[in-house]
């Protein structure tokens, strides 16, 4: 049994609150869609003649979003059961780049609002997914004490960016906000990290377990704020991306400068695999 407060009961209670997280009726199990919008009407719901068809809203057509430029709005169907968070029916809608967004609710399904690829889309949930009703957890490499290595932290240049792609293909510069250099594995290396939340510093990296004992996507990985120029990276920590669990992400990918040479067997391995569903 793990020691209390040690660093391997304690990476034992983060991982266990980051499971609970993913199994939420609003986690990413949950995600069952990502529907882009044109100018035009786009009906939802369960039936043969709906443009977005999920087989959990509660009637053939629920509504239909109605989309100009950036306005959008939602207009139910008369006898459909729907509500809107943060919207009101016949008025724009809130895209999630624009504050809290707007979220269509329909039973197990929720529709909001969001921009993704420079393009308003529907990011769809349903808290009843095959997905969610599958997932068995995510196994850990064994906590390894020299995963947790100390890092400089030189601060980016004025406007300095990197080049992120995305799972979808999506290029976009990104600022930097530091660059991480440390020893792992006998070697040097360096990861180029962006802006966390409270000043935190966070990485999307890959190394030589990606793609056969890690997820190929790379994994993620929070870091805490520099203190004095220097910070402590915990690879026990890395954790899987989004798109891990679900083809409707739209995960950043490591960048060229954040692949490393050495295998880190540290942090989360592949999920036990899950059930995917395709509904529409």
């Amino acid at each position: 049994m793990p020691v209390p407060n040690s660093p391997i009961s304690q990476r034992a209670a983060w991982h266990a609150a980051r499971v609970e997280s993913l199994r939420r009726a609003d986690g990413w199990l949950t995600l069952v869609g990502l529907d882009f919008l044109r100018d035009g009407s786009w009906s939802v719901g369960n039936g043969s003649g709906a443009t977005f068809r999920y087989a959990n809203c509660t009637a053939a057509q629920i509504g239909r979003f109605e989309v100009a430029g950036d306005a959008v709005r939602f207009v139910p169907t008369p006898s459909a059961t729907v509500t809107i968070e943060r919207g009101a029916v016949g008025e724009p809608l809130i895209a999630d780049d624009k504050g809290a967004p707007s979220v269509v609710v329909n039973a197990t399904m929720t529709f909001t609002l969001v921009r993704r690829n420079g393009t308003l889309a529907l990011r769809v949930r349903d808290s009843a997914s095959a997905v969610r009703a599958a997932f068995q957890g995510i196994e850990l490499f064994d906590y390894q004490p020299s995963a947790v290595v100390k890092a400089a932290v030189t601060p980016a240049l004025p406007g300095q960016t990197v080049t992120i792609t995305n799972v979808k293909g999506f290029v976009e510069e990104q600022p930097v906000a530091a660059v991480l250099d440390f020893e792992l594995g006998g070697q040097r290396h360096q990861l180029i990290a962006t802006s966390g939340s409270d000043g935190s510093l966070f990485v999307v990296f890959a190394d030589q377990t990606s793609g056969a004992e890690t997820y190929g996507g790379g994994r993620f990985l929070d870091i805490p704020a520099p203190i004095g120029g220097n910070t402590t990276i915990d690879f026990n920590r890395a954790i899987n991306p989004p798109c891990c669990f679900t083809a409707f992400a739209t995960c950043p990918l490591p960048p060229a400068t954040n692949r490393l040479s050495v295998r880190v067997v540290a942090g989360e391995r592949l999920p036990r695999k899950l059930e995917t569903s395709n509904e529409h």
